[in-house]
């Protein structure tokens, strides 16, 4: 799409009181929780998700193909290449905020915008609600970026799904608090029969079902075809990488993708991988056991997010390790536990609800 014709579909969308959602950033984390929250508010209002995720070619084949702009969960993509300029970027921002009569812009986890393209249009975007979704991020980024006074004076709530009291800015006026984010609510999951052919394992599989869940960062491909290659040849069990691409040597029988990953979860006896938001809270909303490595991120705490949890609930499903001799013990241990599903609220519904509220 050139940026001649970029404001086109936009104009097409209806213009009923739509919601825009900003979910600008690598990886996972952004996009989904952006998709969690639209698609639970989309049937009362366009949603549109502008989003550069170098996922997004992944989950557009679920897309609807007949609208100016593809629909996936209900809300409308708009999409600007990951591998844009900072200029470009905020030139399609500029647009997408121009096209259209907002009744509230949602911006996640980045105030200013990921490459600040967000610090001067915010103050001047009179009679609109703006709300923040805020998970944790590292002190060092919210001083460097000033970034108290900023939300202090451009955001009318803050919400903050899963994450705890303890984080940067959770301690201002507007925040909220609700439960993690998800894409799927508990009552919509498929059984662990129908999950495990997701996955492509046979129902009747009598061994126990170990999935790596391979999200992240491109280069850490290697790393998770390495790790299920070790749990497949150190344990008796069933393994199952999920992942967009395969990983560098992972056997194409060991490989798996489906989208959301959240519905195949029911279907596995232990989880491992990174710490990050969708991998951490996905599993412990289902109640699978996870194995987590504490990936190191620019803005991310994923460490923290672990070890934060076990001193808090000292929860024996969650485990941090640091080398794959260490996963796959975690591995074995966890799966000698007994097994205990768990049925947690979505917070993405809490969300529409306190947006709703404020917009009032």
């Amino acid at each position: 799409m050139t940026r001649e014709n970029a404001e086109l579909p936009l104009k097409t969308i209806p213009s009923n009181s739509p919601w825009l959602i900003y979910a600008l950033g690598g990886g996972w984390g952004h996009l989904m929780r952006s998709l969690a929250l639209g698609r639970m508010a989309a049937s009362d209002r366009p949603i549109i998700v502008v989003c550069n995720s170098p996922y997004i070619a992944d989950i557009l084949i679920y897309a609807a193909d007949d609208e100016a702009l593809p629909i996936v969960l209900g809300c409308y993509i708009y999409t600007i290449p990951a591998t844009a300029s900072s200029e470009q970027t905020a030139n399609r921002i500029l647009e997408a905020i121009a096209t259209q009569d907002y009744e509230c812009l949602i911006v996640d986890t980045f105030p200013k915008g990921l490459g600040g393209e967000l610090a001067d249009i915010l103050p001047q975007m009179q009679g609109i609600t703006k709300i923040l979704v805020h998970r944790d991020i590292s002190p060092d980024y919210v001083r460097a970026k000033n970034l108290e006074p900023f939300v202090t004076e451009n955001f009318d709530l803050i919400l903050v799904p899963g994450e705890t009291e303890e984080i940067p800015l959770a301690h201002l006026p507007q925040v909220k608090h609700t439960s993690p984010w998800l894409v799927r609510s508990g009552d919509e999951l498929p059984s662990r029969t129908a999950a495990r052919q997701l996955l492509g394992i046979n129902p009747a599989e009598s061994k126990k079902i170990v999935l790596v869940l391979a999200a992240g960062r491109a280069e850490e491909l290697w790393f998770y075809g390495q790790l299920i290659q070790a749990i497949a040849r150190s344990l008796d069990v069933v393994a199952r990488c999920l992942s967009a691409e395969r990983p560098p040597d992972c056997p194409p029988e060991l490989w798996s993708f489906h989208w959301p990953g959240i519905e195949c979860l029911p279907g596995v006896d232990v989880a491992v991988g990174g710490a990050g938001y969708n991998t951490f809270y996905e599993c412990l909303a289902v109640g699978i056991p996870l194995v987590a490595f504490a990936f190191p991120r620019q803005y991310d705490r994923q460490e923290i997010r672990v070890r934060r949890l076990l001193r808090q609930q000292r929860s024996p499903q969650v485990r941090l390790v640091d080398t794959l001799e260490a996963a796959v013990e975690a591995v074995r241990e966890l799966l000698l536990l007994p097994q205990t599903r768990v049925s947690t609220v979505n917070g993405a519904k809490m969300a529409v609800r306190a947006i709703e509220q404020s917009l009032k």
